[in-house]
């Protein structure tokens, strides 16, 4: 497996453990496949900065409603 698979795949369990989402773990895997590095880290550390009472649907909503935004940047 090459370094780059790894650390993708690594990103993702990350992410999916995060949100206790673990059973999502292929939209992850597709999500840091899909979406440049720089955008996903950068949502991934505005989302979690979020208190929970701040949270309207899921940690996870917000994270992709964050990175989409970001991925155009």
């Amino acid at each position: 497996m090459s370094k780059e698979k790894d650390k993708k795949e690594q990103l993702a369990r990350k992410i999916a453990k995060l949100f206790k989402e673990e059973d999502s773990i292929k939209l992850y895997e597709y999500t840091v496949n899909h979406y440049k590095e720089s955008a996903i880290n950068k949502a991934l550390d505005e989302t979690m900065k979020v208190p929970n009472d701040r949270i309207k649907k899921s940690r996870s909503a917000l994270f992709f409603h964050l990175l989409k935004k970001y991925d155009k940047e």
